[in-house]
């Protein structure tokens, strides 16, 4: 992890580890058979799993006027609370054997001074059957452009399986006391694509001429 965030990711990690059992204790989201469930939150906490820490303040994903969603009324909102600490929502998915998992989202900063210097991240990270995770992608608040934008992702190999596979996706959103802009995240979906595999074909080997 980048220095600016060591202290910052260290203290929110002990928050996580302290919440676990609450964590653990929480019915978790019904696996969507393909795909993500309620991916425009326009359905509000449906197949969405949230923690946050310091609890308290506007819930994660909610149709709040303050900041629009990309489309409809619902979008995730995390981070912006002004302490540090750590917002997170996941959903288990499952993805189709022998498919490319591809990830897309709608990702909105809104610009901060000073822009030279990071107060807050955003991760978004996968995890495997086999409990490892895998950080997808991660924004600052230096990446603000005021607008949302479209990102998209695949996932890594470990994800691609010959049998059908559950998989945790989680957005995480740290920060510290020094700003109150969100990361506002809507749309998001997950497509599968048949894995391209290029055939070998082998060296052609050119021979000297040689004399008759």
């Amino acid at each position: 992890m980048r220095p600016r965030f060591s202290r910052t990711r260290r203290a929110a990690s002990a928050l996580v580890i302290a919440a676990a059992l609450v964590t653990l204790a929480a019915t978790p989201a019904q696996a969507a058979p393909a795909g993500i469930a309620n991916p425009d939150f326009e359905a509000g906490n449906s197949s969405w799993n949230q923690f946050s820490t310091p609890f308290g303040g506007i819930p994660l994903i909610n149709a709040s006027s303050v900041y629009p969603a990309h489309s409809g009324s619902w979008k995730a909102e995390l981070g912006g609370r002004g302490i540090t600490g750590v917002n997170r929502i996941s959903q288990q998915l499952t993805v189709p054997a022998y498919r490319v998992p591809v990830l897309s989202f709608w990702l909105r900063i809104d610009p901060q001074t000073p822009a030279t210097m990071g107060f807050r991240e955003l991760d978004v990270e996968a995890t495997a059957p086999d409990g490892k995770s895998y950080l997808l992608t991660s924004r600052t608040n230096k990446d603000s452009s005021g607008a949302y934008e479209k990102v998209t992702l695949t996932l890594p190999d470990a994800f691609y399986s010959s049998s059908d596979q559950q998989v945790n996706l989680s957005f995480l959103a740290v920060e510290d006391s020094s700003n109150k802009l969100p990361f506002l995240v809507d749309d998001v979906t997950m497509d599968f694509r048949l894995k391209v595999f290029r055939p070998w074909i082998p060296p052609v080997i050119l021979r000297p001429a040689t004399g008759l």
